[in-house]
Formats: structure tokens, C-alpha cells, sequence
């Protein structure tokens, strides 16, 4: 039997890509444009989607289907989309740099937050957005100065 450390010198170096870089290339920014839909189901999204959306899997999959504007690029590092329909929306903004979800469902006009939770600051780059998808919205996500 070979001794682990043995085997382990003997295996390639991988490359020293983390996948926050992984995520950051024109591949995932590619997506600006797109619908929400295509970020839900791009590879660095979608693993994050399923974790967040935690028991309100229905109430996600039906918001990403109704209407709103394509994905955009804010600060050439997030990507943003949203849908909404009366009472009834998403919004759904991911990180490209630090691969980090944020995910508001909105119900009957009420705010479910589902990635991060109600009381973490939300970055100042998403506030513009998402006070277009829900102007006046109270209690609304905390924005970082």
C-alpha cells in the first residue's frame, strides 16, 4: 500500500483558481442581459438558490417566472434581476467576486428575506435596483453607507 503523502506527491498540482475567480470571468457576467431565469440556473447561482430559498422552493420557482426587466451588471460585479407582479416578486442579486446571494421573495406585499437573513446590511451597490423593484417597501432590506 502507498503511504498517503506518497500518493498525494505523486497526483498534478491543480491550478491555484479559486472559484470566486471562477466565477468573476466574462462567462458569468455573460449573463447580463439574460433573464432570471438563466441566473437562477447559471452553475455559480444555482447551488446558493436551493440552499436560500429553504421550504419556499414554490413561491421562488413561480417568482422567477414573472415579469421584469433582463439581468443587469451593476459595478461590473453583480448581477442583478427581479421580477414582480402586483403584490407578488423576487429579487435576486449574486455576487460574481465573493460568490454571496442575496434573495428577497415579496408575498402578498410583505418582505421574506431568504439570503441574508432581515437584519444583515445589504451592499449600497444593490439599493438602486431594488428600490426600483419595490419602492416604499417597509421594512426593506438595511443598505451599507
Amino acid at each position: 500500500m502507498i503511504p498517503r503523502r506518497a500518493l498525494a506527491a505523486l497526483l498534478p498540482v491543480p491550478p491555484l483558481v479559486t472559484r470566486s475567480a471562477q466565477a468573476a470571468d466574462p462567462a458569468a457576467r455573460a449573463l447580463a442581459g439574460a433573464d432570471l431565469v438563466a441566473l437562477a440556473a447559471a452553475p455559480g447561482v444555482s447551488p446558493l438558490l436551493r440552499g436560500a430559498a429553504r421550504g419556499r422552493q414554490q413561491s421562488v420557482y413561480e417568482g422567477l417566472r414573472l415579469p421584469g426587466p433582463p439581468v443587469t451588471l451593476v459595478e461590473e460585479r453583480w448581477l442583478v434581476g427581479w421580477s414582480r407582479e402586483a403584490e407578488r416578486g423576487l429579487y435576486l442579486a449574486y455576487d460574481t467576486e465573493q460568490e454571496r446571494l442575496f434573495l428577497l421573495l415579496l408575498i402578498d406585499g410583505a418582505a421574506v428575506f431568504l439570503a441574508p437573513g432581515r437584519w444583515a446590511s445589504w451592499p449600497a451597490a444593490l439599493a438602486e435596483s431594488f428600490h426600483r423593484f419595490a419602492p416604499g417597501l417597509h421594512p426593506g432590506p438595511g443598505f451599507e453607507p
